[in-house]
């Protein structure tokens, strides 16, 4: 398994291949990110009863020792409380920090949910899925990252409002420029998103809501790497600002963490468990 020293290590590698420009930039350039999933499984008293990792064969031991303390101890409250044991998805958002040229701390930023046990047709799904084109600018200029778009689809199945939650980067550079690379990739999301369709839930708890709210992630490939990063590596990560959804009537809803919805994924957040408790670092 890898150690701290090689999370380490890798963190000095990724910090020594740019230079810092400003102080965001300092504060910033030494982290990396993994998302790890799986499946947990919740007692009707909202405890956690066991929980299961995606291949743990591939996930760094200290990986597996921080999502361990941290799930064993999860307490979640339900909109309706489950007469049985609830199955859900898992994903967390693990984060590597340098404190010093010797030491690195793990945490986890964020983690999402989702009913593991829905049918298709109680559950909001692509009709047609529309993909986002690369923005020009941002492929000159070698910008790649993940944009997180929050929607609201209505009974139609079509997009009411979009708009963007975070935008991360896998791109280094000054303040200013960030935020220009966050608004083209988030532009770019959103223009994407705004042209797929949807097919809204017509059984079960969902089916009689007025609108979905959904969040999805847009990934925009390095374009000198065009591959998806494996599961279990760890890659060098710029995490973008919150921004406000003015449209949103209850904020509520959308408490979770962006970033911790996987690749490809939809996520629908009515109705999914909240966690009473936070989580600790390791």
């Amino acid at each position: 398994m890898i150690s701290r020293a090689a999370i380490l290590l890798f963190l000095c590698l990724a910090a020594t291949t740019t230079m810092a420009t400003d102080n965001y930039f300092v504060s910033q350039r030494k982290e990396a990110s993994m998302l790890v999933t799986g499946t947990v499984h919740i007692n009707p008293d909202g405890s956690v009863m066991n929980y299961t990792l995606d291949h743990p064969e591939e996930l760094d031991s200290s990986v597996k020792e921080l999502v361990d303390q941290n799930v064993k101890r999860w307490n979640f409250q339900f909109a309706s409380a489950p007469s049985a044991t609830a199955t859900e998805n898992l994903s967390v958002r693990l984060v590597a920090r340098m404190l010093d040229d010797r030491h690195v701390s793990l945490r986890i930023a964020g983690v999402s949910f989702d009913d593991a046990e829905v049918p298709e047709d109680e559950n909001i799904r692509y009709d047609k899925k529309h993909g986002a084109d690369f923005p020009k600018a941002a492929f000159e200029e070698g910008v790649w990252g993940t944009a997180y778009v929050l929607l609201r689809v209505g009974r139609d199945g079509r997009v009411q409002e979009a708009s963007v939650e975070q935008v991360d980067l896998g791109t280094f550079a000054p303040t200013a420029d960030m935020a220009r690379y966050r608004k083209y990739l988030g532009d770019a999301a959103v223009k994407g998103i705004r042209q797929s369709t949807f097919k809204v839930p017509t059984k079960g708890k969902n089916a009689d809501q007025p609108y979905w709210l959904v969040r999805i992630p847009v990934n925009f490939l390095n374009p000198n790497d065009p591959e998806p990063v494996a599961y279990g590596a760890w890659q060098t990560y710029v995490p973008g600002p919150r921004a406000d959804v003015s449209w949103l009537d209850h904020p509520e809803l959308a408490a979770g963490a962006p970033d911790a919805v996987p690749d490809g994924m939809l996520h629908a957040l009515q109705g999914e468990p909240q966690l009473r408790t936070g989580t600790r670092g390791g």
